[in-house]
C-alpha cells in the first residue's frame, strides 16, 4: 500500500523509488534521487522544483511488487543465450545486452503476448538485427511503482526459460563466383568482389576463392556444386535478371538446389535468387547491389551465417517494410527497412 505525505512533512523518510530529473539546459535526463534515499531539509526544495509535493512511503502487502524487485525477475526471465542485464535497476528500469557479436532474436508472439498483461513493459530492437557486445536490446520495466505481485509472475512465467537471445557469428568461409561474358571476356572490370568482400568479412566470413565465369549455365552449376562442398556460403554475382544471357539462377536450380526461392519482395534487390546445395546457402546477387549501399543481400545476409534456412513464407513476409526509403545517408540497419 502507498501512503502519501506532502514534501515539507517527509524529512527523515525514505523514497520508496527513483526520482527523474530533467534539465534541458544541462542535456541532462536521469536519476536525482535514489530509492532508499533518506530525505533532508535540504532535498525539500528541489523536490519541489521537480514538481514533488508529495512522496509515497511504501507498506507493501504480500501480493504486491516493487518496480525495482519486478524490473529484475521480468529480466531474469525473459533473457536467453549470450545476454545480461544491469546489476541494479534505475529509475525501475533493467536494460539487457548482448555479450557477444551476433544475431539478436526475439520471439515476436510471446512478447506481445507479455506486452499485452498490463503491468510488465519490455520494449526490444527488432529481431534479426545484428549487435555487438554491449548493445542494448531490451528495456524491462513495470508502468506504476506497485504492481499486483500475481500479475508480474504471470508474464515471467510466460517468457521462463527466455525469449530472447544472441546467435553468435563464427569464423566462415565463402566462395565468390562472379558470372558475365563481359567480365569474363575482359570488356569490363569487376566490381562485385570490393563490394561484397566487406560484407562478409565484418560477419567473420572470408572470401576463401574467386573465380569469374562466362554465361555459362553447365560451368557455373558445375562450380556451385564444387564450392558448395567446399565452403561455408557460396555467392554469385549477376545472371538473375530476365535477359536470355541471365542464365546463373537457372544454374543454382540445376544443381539441386532445396527451398529454391528466385526474388523476393525487398528493392532494391528484387532479382536476389537463393536455394541450399549440399545443406549449404547459396546467394545469386543482382546487380542492384552495385549501385546501392544496402539491398536484400544485406538483410539476407546475416541470417544466413548463422546456419537459418530462410523460408518462402519468411521471404514473403518482408513484403511490408521491404521498401527502401532512400534516405540521403543511409542508417540501415537501424531503419525499419526490411523488418517484420
Amino acid at each position: 500500500m502507498k501512503r502519501l505525505v506532502k514534501v515539507e512533512e517527509a524529512v527523515g523518510l525514505v523514497l520508496a523509488h527513483d526520482i527523474t530529473e530533467v534539465d534541458l539546459e544541462r542535456n541532462f535526463k536521469g536519476r536525482a534521487f535514489k530509492k532508499g534515499h533518506v530525505i533532508r531539509e535540504e532535498d525539500v526544495e528541489k523536490l519541489k522544483k521537480l514538481g514533488k509535493e508529495h512522496i509515497y512511503v511504501l507498506e507493501l502487502s504480500e501480493d504486491e511488487i516493487h518496480e525495482d524487485e519486478a524490473a529484475v525477475m521480468l529480466a531474469d526471465a525473459l533473457m536467453g543465450e549470450n545476454l545480461y542485464r544491469d546489476s541494479q535497476p534505475k529509475e525501475g528500469k533493467v536494460n539487457i545486452y548482448s555479450s557477444v557479436f551476433g544475431l539478436f532474436k526475439v520471439d515476436v508472439e510471446k512478447l506481445i503476448a507479455f506486452n499485452s498483461i498490463g503491468e510488465p513493459s519490455c520494449p526490444t530492437i527488432h529481431s534479426d538485427m545484428y549487435v555487438k557486445p554491449g548493445t542494448k536490446v531490451a528495456a524491462v520495466r513495470i508502468i506504476s511503482l506497485v504492481a499486483p505481485r500475481k500479475e508480474v509472475e504471470e508474464a515471467a512465467e510466460l517468457v521462463k526459460g527466455g525469449i530472447m537471445k544472441v546467435i553468435p557469428f563464427t569464423e566462415k568461409k565463402a566462395g565468390l563466383i562472379i558470372t558475365g561474358n563481359e567480365v569474363y571476356s575482359g570488356r569490363i572490370e569487376d566490381k562485385f568482389y570490393e563490394r561484397l568482400k566487406p560484407k562478409l568479412e565484418f560477419f567473420k566470413c572470408q572470401v576463401a576463392k574467386r573465380v569469374i565465369l562466362p554465361d555459362d549455365k553447365e560451368r557455373i552449376r558445375q562450380k556451385i556444386e564444387e564450392f558448395a562442398q567446399k565452403f561455408d556460403i557460396v555467392i554469385l554475382t549477376g545472371g538473375t535478371s530476365v535477359d536470355p544471357d541471365d542464365v546463373t539462377y537457372r544454374a543454382l536450380r540445376e544443381a539441386g538446389a532445396e527451398n529454391f526461392i528466385r526474388g523476393n519482395p525487398i528493392q532494391p534487390g528484387n532479382m536476389l535468387t537463393m536455394g541450399w546445395v549440399k545443406g549449404k546457402p547459396v546467394v545469386a546477387v543482382p546487380a542492384a547491389a552495385l549501385f546501392f549501399k544496402a539491398t536484400s543481400f544485406d538483410i539476407w545476409l546475416p541470417k544466413l551465417l548463422v546456419g537459418e534456412r530462410i523460408s518462402k513464407g519468411e521471404v514473403a513476409a518482408k513484403s511490408h517494410g521491404g521498401l527502401c526509403h532512400s534516405c540521403p545517408v543511409c542508417v540501415f540497419p537501424i531503419c525499419p527497412f526490411g523488418r517484420p
